[in-house]
């Protein structure tokens, strides 16, 4: 039974996150938004568990106003038409990072806030704010001399960066599982993750370099007609390297916060998976660094 709910809510998680890729706009701010959200509660959750007490308010509203802010340029709002999500990310890190040492600074509690609830606070909002907030810029990423047809969002480069970044993702998280259950001998990090191998980390990153230069080949070649990678495929494996070595670390990364919490799961709100962290955590530094790779070094949006 829990093998068959482990593989519908699989099914349910990765059709809701292809429907919204697809679409954009609205249903991506929507669905990423949702999902950050609950997963900020997740991440608050553990920081009590640890003792630490960061500000629920100040997390939640900056991860919304991160997602809110990251979105504003695909909503089709006329009057945003020009608007620049990152030239306002520093305004928002600085009100954000100021808000947490007030807010924390005047909360009549005894004992009073300490370093790590001001810690807790601002990573919270960065890790779970700042960083998914870059899966909808690259759904918004567009070289400059296309022009997109609304008509057709399945068609835009984003839809292609996107599947880029995920394919590698969903690539190195499934191969690196079945070859370390296959070839698995040498443990990766064991005093944070017992079962990972180096090579399932090596599977994982050969599945990425595979899949990621794939995609490049297939989308510049058949499937988009704006050809959204101008046919750099030699840069395919370099991208995948670096996004898999993110994800996995990220993967790490979330291993390390809940085995310092000292629980197995960040919660159980997916059946069969665990929370929402521990499904999304590879993609909250795999994206981020995707953007940039794909920004800088394909597009030469310097």
């Amino acid at each position: 039974m829990k093998s068959k709910m482990r593989i519908l809510w699989g099914f349910i998680l990765f059709f809701t996150g292809v429907f919204s890729f697809i679409l954009g706009g609205y249903f991506l701010a929507i669905s990423l938004g949702l999902g950050c959200y609950l997963a900020g509660i997740e991440y608050i959750n553990l920081a009590k568990a640890k003792g630490t007490r960061p500000s629920i308010r100040i997390v939640k509203a900056m991860i919304i106003a991160f997602i809110i802010t990251a979105s504003i340029p695909g909503l089709g709002i006329p009057a945003f038409k020009d608007f620049s999500p990152l030239a306002h990310f520093p305004i928002l890190l600085t009100t954000g990072i100021c808000l947490s040492f007030f807010r924390l600074l005047f909360r009549h509690e005894n004992p009073p806030a300490t370093n790590s609830d001001i810690a807790t606070t601002i990573l919270g909002f960065i890790y779970l704010g700042f960083l998914p907030c870059h899966l909808i810029l690259l759904r918004n990423l567009c070289p400059h001399n296309i022009v997109i047809d609304p008509s057709k969002p399945w068609l835009d480069p984003g839809v292609a960066y996107l599947w880029a970044t995920m394919f590698t993702i969903w690539s190195t998280d499934v191969f690196a599982y079945y070859a370390g259950k296959i070839f698995g001998k040498n443990l990766l990090y064991p005093q944070v993750s017992p079962k990972k191998t180096v090579e399932g980390s090596i599977g994982g990153l050969i599945a990425a370099i595979f899949f990621n230069t794939l995609v490049f080949y297939l989308s510049d070649n058949y499937i988009f007609k704006c050809h959204p990678f101008n046919f750099q495929l030699i840069q395919a494996p370099f991208m995948a390297i670096m996004v898999s070595v993110a994800a996995q670390l990220g993967d790490l990364c979330e291993s390390l916060l809940k085995r310092d919490a000292g629980v197995k799961n960040s919660s159980e709100i997916i059946p069969g998976h665990g929370g929402l962290l521990d499904r999304g955590d590879s993609v909250l530094f795999g994206g981020a660094i995707a953007y940039y790779w794909i920004s800088l070094l394909i597009l030469h949006n310097w």
